[in-house]
């Protein structure tokens, strides 16, 4: 797959879907922080406060993730993994 190039990157971003979407992953995160605050992800038991808590931060991550994504963002995931997939001496796992 070919990577987008900046000027795909920044239509997309634009694209009134895009944004829709978008609204859609900021609404999401505001509603599990203010769960967080109102203490829903509270158990009396700490392991499974910790656990809890834990999962919703991972959560709220990959929303900021999708939502805060830079051009130079996403160059650098595909790179890392082109990287993974062709090892440190730049050979493909398979060779």
């Amino acid at each position: 797959m070919r990577a987008l190039t900046e000027a795909e990157f920044n239509e997309w971003k634009q694209h009134p879907m895009t944004q829709a979407l978008m609204e859609i992953l900021e609404a999401k995160r505001d509603v599990l922080r203010r769960q967080w605050e109102g203490g829903s992800f509270t158990d009396y038991d700490k392991g499974t406060t910790a656990l809890v808590n834990v999962g919703n931060v991972g959560i709220c991550r990959g929303l900021a993730f999708v939502a805060e994504l830079t051009y130079e963002d996403y160059v650098s995931e595909i790179d890392d993994e082109e990287q993974q997939r062709t090892g440190p001496e730049g050979r493909r796992s398979t060779d």
